[in-house]
Parts: C-alpha cells; structure tokens; sequence
C-alpha cells in the first residue's frame, strides 16, 4: 500500500491481553506485513458487537484520521471491525459515506464484498435512511400546521396573516422596540429619515424599502388583534 494509513485493533476480552497473549502482537504483524506506511496505530478492548462510534479509540482514531486528511484504516481482518453482521453493515456505509476506505489484510476485497447478504442489508438501510427522512418531514409540517394558529393567536404572523412558525425572524421580532418607533415617526418622517434614524440612533438596521412594509406589518398586526378580541368577547 502507499497511502497513508491507520490501524486499528481490538481484543474482545482483557483474558486475551497482556505480554503473554499474541491477539495484538497477531493483528500487528498481520497488518504491518500487508501494509508499511502506517501513521499511527489503535488499540482498544471491547466486544466487537457494539456500534463503533461508541468505541472510544475508534473515535480517537477518526479524530486523528480528520486532522491529518488520511482516509484509510487498515484491520487484520473483518471480525476486528465488527463481529455483528449489522453493525459491521451500517458502520461500513457510514465510513464509506465519509470518504474512508477499510481494507482487511487477510482478505482486502472483504469491505466491498457483494454477497446477496450484505447487498439486502446495504438496501435494508437504505429504505430505513429513506422512511426515516420521510418521516421527520411529514412530523416536521404537522407540528407547523398543529402550531399556526397558536402563533397567530399570540399576534406573530406572516403578512398574509398566517401565524408564523418558520423562515427568520422579522425585524419586529428582532427588535421589539421597533414597532414603538415606526409608530412614533410614520407620521413626522420619510421613510428614508426614519431608515437613518433608526441606525444611527439605535443601530437597527433597517433599509427605506422594508419601513412601508414594516407599517403595513403593524396595521395588520393591530387589525388582527381587534378582531381576535372580539372574537374572544
């Protein structure tokens, strides 16, 4: 190999540690033997069944791999990446999503293996990525919808009169002294004297196109409220 690497290794228990046991000395001449430019090395004992982001060192070891642009990780086999045919699935795919590359060095074509198993799984995934995305939007617009007129009974609105539940925020929202102010001087100042005003004596800025907008904004605002009163009354 000539890019530049990382390895990792995992042992499943602490009866396999120690300088009398060969797992990690195993995996090391493994992966050393296949591979000759590797940047730094991680060790970790844990059940290989888990999901890896919660595997401390792999996460030391992605950390490492972003900060300096490598993207391979070398293992002695696929068993040392996971054990748990799903976990070793979506961990692959997420990987693979970043940009990285995994190879086993006892068989290097193991991480693209296209075996009617992994290739359900892959697909089984894919839907589930897909239903998931789906879902949070379909969730997303009914709390919009469920949160509109709540919105609007509290007198934040759009300008066609919707209640407001998403898009940024107005300058009325972003400054609350505002409306005050345009009230103030609708009548005493021009829509360009009242944008100078408003920024050199408050630091709002606001622009002479959006002061007419913003009027109209209060009108209606001030109309909804009177007939929301009468409706409660």
């Amino acid at each position: 190999m000539s890019n530049k690497c990382v390895s990792y290794y995992r042992t499943s228990s602490s009866t396999n540690t120690g300088e009398e046991k060969d797992s990690l000395k195993r995996q090391k001449y493994v992966v050393n033997r296949f591979c000759n430019n590797i940047e730094n090395e991680f060790y970790e004992t844990l059940r290989g069944d888990g999901d890896i982001l919660s595997r401390p060192k792999f996460i030391e070891m992605l950390e490492f791999c972003d900060r300096n642009e490598i993207k391979t990780i070398v293992f002695e086999n696929t068993t040392r990446f996971s054990r748990d045919l799903i976990c070793s699935e979506t961990g692959y795919v997420y990987l693979k999503g970043l940009g990285y590359t995994l190879i086993s060095s006892e068989s290097p074509e193991s991480f693209v293996d296209d075996s009617p198993t992994s290739v359900l799984i892959r697909r089984v995934l894919g839907c589930l990525s897909e239903f998931e995305k789906n879902s949070t939007v379909k969730k997303l617009k009914g709390s919009r919808i469920r949160k509109r007129p709540l919105m609007k009974d509290k007198g934040i609105i759009t300008r066609n009169g919707d209640g407001k539940v998403e898009g940024r925020k107005s300058h009325l929202e972003k400054f609350p002294e505002l409306e005050g102010l345009l009230k103030k001087y609708r009548r005493t100042m021009t829509y360009v004297g009242i944008s100078s005003f408003l920024m050199s004596e408050h630091g709002m800025k606001v622009s002479k196109s959006s002061v007419p907008n913003l009027l109209k904004e209060i009108d209606f605002k001030k109309k909804e409220e009177r007939n929301r009163r009468r409706r409660v009354s």
